[in-house]
């Protein structure tokens, strides 16, 4: 039994449409679910929130959608939800999508929720950090980075991409798993923040680099198409040599 999709179909009227997702293409959780809604063509109404603007903070409708402002978050007809493993939980079940992305069997469920939980504390608290204070913060207030938060999140980073290596990618393609589930749709979408100031944060490492290439062929051509703003900043030198 799926054990939470059951539950979430109690809250789910398969009639029912108008989905509003609200997000912006730089946030990696935001890149998650807009690839997942291109993949199977999930009709969405787009409310991109430009966090660089502080629209998070300023834009009304969003803050009566979401209470932590952050994205991406949705409004399916009345019904509202943020976090981006949530979001996508519920739009693999209402959707009825590929068993992969959110299995069924509940071990292997409970596999996938094991990265999903382990996610927030480990990958994105390396990386996030790293990003905010030593590219996007100096480039928007010429502020100098702070090195002792970067220090401390680059020491993270290390060894979160170590234990991705050595446990969740040990003996499967996937993310615990042959099959390519969200749980590798928010951990690649997560590395490829790093893109935007043109460095490959897996270079010298070939097991995640040959699953980030997995993930893209996967993914592909929705994979492209939802980094189109972190290539243009790529190409355009955007944030060329603050990493």
């Amino acid at each position: 039994v799926r054990v939470l999709c059951v539950y979430m179909q109690q809250y789910i009227n398969p009639k029912m449409s108008g989905l509003k997702l609200f997000f912006d293409t730089f946030s990696q959780p935001s890149r998650a679910v807009l690839i997942l809604c291109h993949a199977y063509k999930i009709p969405f109404e787009p409310k991109l929130i430009k966090i660089g603007e502080m629209e998070h903070q300023t834009n009304e409708e969003f803050a009566e959608v979401c209470a932590s402002r952050t994205v991406p978050a949705i409004d399916d007809d009345g019904f509202q939800l943020f976090e981006s493993a949530a979001i996508m939980k519920y739009l693999v079940c209402k959707h009825k999508l590929p068993d992969h992305w959110y299995p069924a069997d509940l071990q292997q469920q409970a596999k996938i929720d094991e990265y999903l939980h382990w996610h927030h504390a480990n990958l994105r608290m390396g990386i996030t950090p790293i990003m905010f204070n030593k590219v996007f913060l100096p480039k928007k207030t010429g502020q100098p980075p702070n090195e002792v938060i970067i220090r401390t999140s680059e020491k993270i980073l290390e060894k979160t991409l170590k234990l991705l290596e050595s446990h969740f990618l040990k003996d499967t393609k996937f993310i615990n798993s042959e099959s390519i589930s969200i749980a590798d749709l928010q951990a690649v979408c997560e590395l490829t923040q790093f893109w935007v100031a043109g460095v490959d944060p897996v270079a010298d490492k070939p097991r995640l680099s040959q699953w980030l290439t997995d993930c893209q062929k996967e993914l592909a051509p929705h994979f492209d198409q939802v980094h189109e703003a972190v290539y243009t900043a790529r190409d355009r030198g955007t944030f060329k040599g603050m990493l």
